[in-house]
């Protein structure tokens, strides 16, 4: 179970990667521009994932967080950074954890308790970001740019996971 927690883990790490090495070859301005959608812009997508991804990690880590701030990117670069950044953090401490069944306690951002494990969590992670990868692919082809393929399918077909 651990081996396809991580190898999850791993695919969101890989999507989010191939849709922002996507967006680099994009014109500058398709990260800021105004789209009518969920969020208002695919910066500020990136920023939502952004913090989600950091409260998720930080609340498996034993830290207790009840909410993080939202600060959108300026630039794909500063967004890869970040990501890339915090990605190898929690791949090495879940590579490190014994025991992804190990229960997280934890309150919601509305003060209510909750209790999953790491694995649990680990999966809705990558379901968030799958969520926000297709907002993030709708804006694109709004503006009226080609998307990218980010499915668990392409990873494995990409990747050389058993």
């Amino acid at each position: 179970m651990k081996k396809l927690t991580l190898q999850f883990f791993d695919y969101h790490s890989w999507a989010n990667k191939q849709l922002i090495e996507h967006l680099s070859k994009l014109p500058k301005e398709v990260m800021n521009k105004e789209v009518n959608s969920v969020f208002p812009s695919i910066s500020h997508i990136f920023a939502h994932m952004y913090a989600v991804d950091e409260l998720w990690f930080l609340r498996i880590s034993g830290k207790s967080v009840n909410s993080i701030e939202s600060k959108p990117f300026k630039t794909i670069q500063e967004i890869n950074d970040a990501f890339t950044d915090l990605h190898n953090e929690m791949l090495k401490f879940l590579g490190l954890k014994d025991d992804l069944e190990q229960p997280v306690i934890y309150t919601n951002t509305k003060g209510e308790r909750f209790r999953n494990s790491i694995r649990e969590i680990v999966y809705h992670i990558v379901n968030h970001g799958t969520y926000h990868r297709g907002n993030i692919a709708a804006m694109i082809r709004q503006l009226g740019y080609q998307g990218v393929s980010t499915d668990y399918i392409y990873y494995l077909r990409n990747t050389d996971k058993e």
